[in-house]
């Protein structure tokens, strides 16, 4: 019988999921979730597989690029806004921003992050400054031009965002960022992702051709 119990003139229960993986969604019905639970599973991991796509292909940075400089590359915004963590004019010596900052930031070689570095630095987003505790030491800082960039990459982002959810439901917003804050609590769960990579590990384990050998011993 189906989940969506609907008939002639009745309306469905749930609305159309995108197709997940098959594989998934029986998984989660062998686990005790009904039918339309299990595809919406499924079909929740099909859409964070997109999203997770096109965070690394990095479309929303170069669509950013494109509409503010589109002679910069994403490495170049990257740093960019690398330095603008540093609060800037009054900041504390201990918020001074220099090569080594921005390549420990962006996890990068220290020797790629002085290259960006000087790029930026020739292009007019970034100027070097003495550091107020070791003078021998160089400081980068963002320049007039750098911060108007940094206003113009955020204004752009919400305007994107926000232009996105604009037809929206009110209900729906609301509901939808009470479940994605909700929904988010596995991936900050290290307890629990430890437990299963844990069974993970037990998985493979168990279906190593020495350890069925040991274990018919």
């Amino acid at each position: 019988m189906s989940d969506n119990a609907s008939g002639p003139g009745t309306p469905d229960r749930f609305p159309a999921l995108c197709q997940g993986d098959p594989d998934l969604a029986d998984l989660a019905l062998r686990s005790g979730l009904s039918e339309a639970a299990a595809k919406a599973v499924a079909a929740i991991d099909a859409v964070m597989i997109k999203v997770r796509r096109s965070i690394q292909r990095r479309d929303f940075g170069r669509l950013i690029l494109a509409r503010i400089d589109p002679s910069l590359e994403v490495s170049h915004l990257d740093a960019i806004i690398a330095i603008a963590h540093n609060p800037g004019a009054g900041a504390a010596p201990q918020d001074e921003v220099t090569v080594g900052i921005i390549a420990e930031r962006l996890g990068i070689d220290p020797s790629r992050a002085s290259r960006i570095s000087a790029d930026l630095v020739e292009r007019g987003y970034a100027f070097r400054v003495a550091s107020q505790l070791d003078a021998r030491r160089i400081c980068l800082q963002l320049t007039a031009r750098g911060e108007r960039f940094v206003t113009a990459v955020r204004q752009t982002k919400w305007r994107i965002f926000a232009g996105s959810l604009a037809q929206w439901d009110e209900q729906d917003l609301v509901t939808f960022a009470a479940l994605l804050e909700r929904f988010a609590g596995w991936a900050i769960d290290e307890a629990g992702m430890s437990r299963s990579a844990d069974a993970v590990k037990q998985m493979m384990d168990e279906t190593e051709p020495g350890v069925e050998l040991s274990q018919a011993k």
